[in-house]
């Protein structure tokens, strides 16, 4: 379906960030509810823990409905937001808002890109929305937000920034999963011409949303991380080690690596070395100890191939377990 990224009132002036966005809601299967954080998704081909879902990605687009469970579209086009990008407390009324004139400009529209499923394991159908926000130049903000079901009304429980003027092609919900398939700038690329395409995954942990892992399509070739061991959601003892593969070499053969607290407490930033194994693909191995900063719950560790050329993410894989 069709999508204009803007309020009427910038029509003329950003009529050609126009896009054909796709809503791909997919129902979702019941996730046990514990106190530790859900186990949503494994993204490998092991074997996992029984209370963890493995999902399958799909190309098939799947229609939206106008209402899954107690929320409905409307609900949804006509809820109170906290925006991502300029941290405003905005009511949209059918799917937009807009303040001032000028320099004063502001708008939010909720695009007609979205999703359902159930993102936390209470058995309940929330939904996940793309809000786009303009302060009256060119720059159109991207977000994704959750949106939890309390007790049938809508309810936002973490977002993320996705850039300016990126393409959203589809969203859905599968296992508790956020996917987005989208289409970012590339390092030479103007940011009215985006064209480098790229697949997004976000697990809501708490009241944070957590980009876990980021592919890229670059001349062809897929750029992806994968953490083979340990397994997601698994007990390590201090010290442990983490291992994995990556399709593409980053630049210098080096992978920052980064470890939060879920949280969002960051542990520790460094780098790890790729050994080269067969074409362009590499594999790495890193110890980690996090035994001297008194860590014994839940961490979340990223493995990041950034581009020399604009500092951009382009390839992330993550793995969350807990150090004892």
């Amino acid at each position: 379906m069709k999508s204009k990224l803007i309020l009427p009132a910038l029509a003329l002036a950003l009529a050609l960030l126009a896009c054909n966005l796709q809503a791909n809601p997919t129902s979702t299967p019941p996730i046990s509810n514990t106190d530790t954080p859900i186990p949503p998704i494994a993204v490998t081909d092991t074997p996992v823990p029984t209370n963890t879902l493995v999902i399958t990605d799909t190309n098939t687009p799947v229609a939206p409905t106008a209402a899954s469970g107690d929320l409905t579209l409307d609900m949804l086009r006509n809820a109170t937001y906290t925006t991502p990008y300029f941290l405003r407390t905005v009511k949209l009324v059918n799917g937009l808002y807009s303040e001032g004139s000028g320099a004063t400009f502001y708008s939010v529209q909720m695009l007609d890109v979205y999703a359902y499923g159930d993102l936390n394991g209470d058995g309940k159908v929330d939904a996940v929305v793309i809000l786009a926000e303009n302060q009256g130049g060119s720059g159109v903000f991207e977000s994704v937000v959750a949106v939890l079901d309390q007790g049938g009304t809508p309810h936002q429980a973490g977002q993320a920034q996705l850039g300016d003027r990126v393409l959203i092609n589809s969203v859905d919900i599968s296992s508790g999963v956020i996917h987005l398939d989208m289409v970012v700038q590339g390092p030479n690329d103007p940011m009215c011409c985006p064209s480098v395409p790229q697949k997004q995954n976000y697990w809501l942990i708490g009241n944070r949303l957590w980009l876990m892992r980021l592919t890229s399509t670059i001349g062809g070739t897929e750029h992806l991380i994968n953490v083979d061991s340990p397994a997601i959601w698994s007990t390590v003892s201090n010290p442990f080690t983490v291992s994995g593969s990556v399709t593409v070499l980053p630049f210098e053969n080096t992978l920052a690596s980064h470890i939060y607290m879920i949280d969002g407490t960051k542990v520790n930033d460094s780098s790890l070395t790729v050994t080269p194994s067969s074409g362009t693909a590499g594999t790495f191995s890193q110890d980690f100890n996090l035994s001297s900063a008194g860590i014994t719950d839940w961490v979340i560790l990223q493995f990041v191939d950034v581009s020399a050329a604009n500092g951009s993410t382009i390839a992330l894989g993550s793995v969350i377990l807990k150090a004892h």
